[in-house]
């Protein structure tokens, strides 16, 4: 319980600081979903660089709300999350209020490529380009727990036409999207270097562009990380 109402705080928190819109919109979304466990690494290679993922595995796709194949769940075939966010801007921590933080600002790159396994539609080939932007911000949050970190990011982009048509929504459709992951590793100090490749839950959840809810679309992955997060927690 201790651990859902921290990471909601942080959520709140970020949505009053202006990086999230409000949490209670409703729109269309797509929603890759990355289970635990999980492969790939995330890092931060120290003198105010960027954070990189690396072959991060992705297990699905969902359209949620969207104007074809509502709530059906696609299956990804070997797709892979990969980013370098903007470089770090800010860094404090650890205090009485959190245990460390580092800020990341606008550029780099984000794509998620692989094959779609689409139900009742015509399949998206392996290595095909399922999604592809550039982020606004990024944010790394230590969650004081055994060295749980989580990683939240905005972006924008555009998608796989096959992809996009599948769900009912139009070739070329810019989006924006949002980004949660969690991982460990130890805590290296202010704005220190790290890199782990224990990596968790998290989501890619998007909406088209301009339905503003796709920036605090967190929402349903950060409930799912609280969930790995006390399963980690039980399981040490």
């Amino acid at each position: 319980m201790k651990t859902r109402v921290l990471i909601v705080a942080m959520v709140m928190g970020l949505w009053v600081m202006g990086v999230l819109v409000s949490p209670f919109a409703m729109a269309v979304e797509l929603d890759f979903n990355i289970s635990a466990p999980t492969s790939g690494t995330i890092s931060y290679g120290g003198s105010g660089g960027a954070l990189v993922g690396s072959n991060i595995e992705v297990d699905n796709v969902a359209g949620l709300s969207t104007p074809a194949n509502a709530n059906v769940t696609a299956f990804c075939l070997s797709c892979a999350l990969n980013f370098n966010t903007g470089l770090l801007s800010n860094a404090g921590g650890p205090n009485q209020n959190n245990n460390g933080w580092w800020s990341f600002g606008s550029g780099g790159t984000i794509t998620i490529t692989g094959g779609v396994q689409l139900q009742g539609g015509t399949d998206i080939a392996l290595g095909s380009t399922l999604l592809n932007g550039s982020f606004n911000n990024a944010f790394v949050q230590d969650l004081g727990a055994q060295g749980f970190k989580v990683t939240f990011g905005t972006f924008n982009d555009t998608k796989n036409v096959t992809l996009l048509s599948y769900f009912g929504l139009t070739p070329g459709t810019p989006f924006q999207g949002a980004l949660t992951l969690l991982f460990s590793s130890t805590n290296p100090g202010v704005g220190g270097a790290f890199t782990s490749t224990s990596v968790f839950s998290g989501n890619v959840v998007n909406s088209p562009v301009p339905l503003p809810a796709a920036a605090l679309l967190f929402g349903s992955g950060l409930i799912g990380l609280a969930g790995a997060l006390r399963k980690k927690l039980s399981l040490a």
